[in-house]
């Protein structure tokens, strides 16, 4: 009877692990088009061999868990290339926004209204004394040195736009962070207390892609599942424990500090990286081109003009004001009397070589030459910006591929699972009948 019962026993077990493997079936199954989700699969193993006077027996099956079949590696990679192509997605937006105020080539262009403004003085060169071309060149000095202050003030408006958004990305950034020391939390309970944590693992690894694209950090788990996180030199999450991040501005440059013991996060790449160095080093260097091509200009026409003399015999006189880009305007004496343009070296009316030299300024290197330059550069760095976000974008699509292959959930597999699991019921669930059936025939024997 002892066997009997042993062998109940056994089936009672087989019936247990298969419902387990069928509660394991039907979460995958329900989850299959979850995001993040990693397909389960549970682990069985027979349960240790025991001794008897009639030898070893096996007792049957037992669970040993419920594994997730992930790939740690391809993962990494996947949080890698969503860090990049954050970082480079941030980087294209910004050089288009920084081609869409230059907008070269068109006739508003400052290429364009440079040329505008050499050819209003050729003109003048041919006929020293015309009121109406000394005309064209004030309107022509106007619109070029207005185009420069539209550039510098826009460029200062990208700066502010760009200071919103990094400011809505660190508050999505702590968002995350705060969210993260939760999960840990939990996973952590629920590996104390004996259970599962795969879907918290789950919801942990989607919040670290998310984090992925705002900041480059370095993860590492625990036995629970929960994450230590660095970035930049700040442990920002530690199991619960998590830090806030804020943005302070020192000397016009803005840096990220831990509120809780004021130490910098110096990031390496990211969307809140691309952000922070766009207002900090790369629209100011932008701007910082367009002052030296605008102080150029002014220097380089200035020193020739105040040689001259206009028809009224005025001399000494300049003709552009300011000292960079969001400065530069036509001196106010030559808009309101056009004749104070120098145009004459010795004060003949005939003659014409101030005209001449301020034409023949466009062949100068440090204007036309450097002004091509700053646009070809913007050009050449939105192009490569652009062709790295498409790289990072092929990388991501075949990495998620490969992990979907090795950890998502296929629906023709976990179907032949549970009709595998479901057999496994039923015979189990028959061996207990036919046991039942054999102690009842020794029952009967022995009324």
């Amino acid at each position: 009877m002892a066997g009997l019962f042993s062998i109940i026993e056994s089936a009672k077990k087989g019936i247990h692990s298969s419902r387990i493997g069928l509660e394991v079936t039907s979460h995958n199954v329900s989850n299959a088009n979850t995001p993040g989700y990693t397909r389960q699969r549970v682990e069985l193993s027979s349960s240790d061999v025991l001794s008897s006077k009639l030898g070893m027996i096996n007792p049957g099956v037992k669970v040993v868990g419920i594994k997730q079949i992930r790939d740690i590696f391809i993962e990494g990679e996947i949080r890698k290339t969503l860090n990049s192509l954050g970082n480079h997605s941030v980087e294209r937006e910004i050089f288009s926004r920084i081609e869409t105020i230059i907008n070269e080539p068109s006739e508003v262009g400052l290429g364009r209204l440079i040329e505008k403004f050499f050819n209003a003085f050729d003109d003048l060169a041919k006929n020293p004394e015309d009121r109406a071309l000394r005309v064209t060149v004030v309107q022509s000095a106007k619109a070029l040195s207005q185009r420069f202050n539209d550039i510098f003030n826009s460029m200062l408006g990208m700066k502010k736009d760009i200071l919103s958004e990094m400011d809505a990305k660190v508050k999505n950034l702590n968002e995350i962070i705060a969210e993260i020391g939760k999960l840990n939390r939990e996973a952590v309970n629920l590996y104390n207390s004996g259970a599962e944590t795969n879907d918290i693992k789950d919801k942990i690894n989607q919040k670290l892609n998310e984090l992925s694209k705002l900041v480059d950090f370095v993860a590492s788990f625990d036995e629970s599942g929960a994450v230590k996180i660095n970035a930049g030199g700040v442990t920002i999450v530690n199991r619960e424990q998590v830090k806030k991040i804020e943005m302070k501005f020192f000397d016009g440059k803005v840096k990220l500090i831990s509120t809780d013991d004021g130490i910098e996060a110096k990031l390496n790449s990211g969307e809140i990286f691309m952000l922070q160095n766009s207002f900090n080093d790369l629209i100011p260097d932008v701007i910082e081109g367009f002052d030296r091509l605008a102080l150029n200009l002014i220097k380089k026409i200035n020193d020739i003009h105040r040689l001259g003399y206009g028809i009224n015999g005025a001399t000494g006189l300049d003709f552009f004001v300011g000292t960079g880009s969001g400065s530069i305007q036509v001196n106010k004496a030559i808009l309101e009397n056009p004749n104070k343009i120098a145009t004459s070296i010795d004060g003949n009316p005939g003659d014409n070589q101030v005209a001449l030299a301020i034409a023949g300024l466009r062949k100068d290197e440090n204007i036309t030459n450097f002004y091509n330059s700053i646009v070809s550069d913007i050009g050449l760095r939105s192009k490569i910006s652009s062709d790295n976000e498409n790289l990072q974008k092929m990388i991501l699509n075949q990495l998620e591929s490969q992990r979907d292959s090795a950890s998502g959930v296929s629906i023709d597999e976990e179907m032949l699972n549970m009709i595998k699991f479901q057999k496994m019921f039923e015979a189990s669930a028959r061996v207990i009948q036919s046991v039942n059936e054999m102690i009842d025939t020794i029952l009967s024997m022995v009324r």
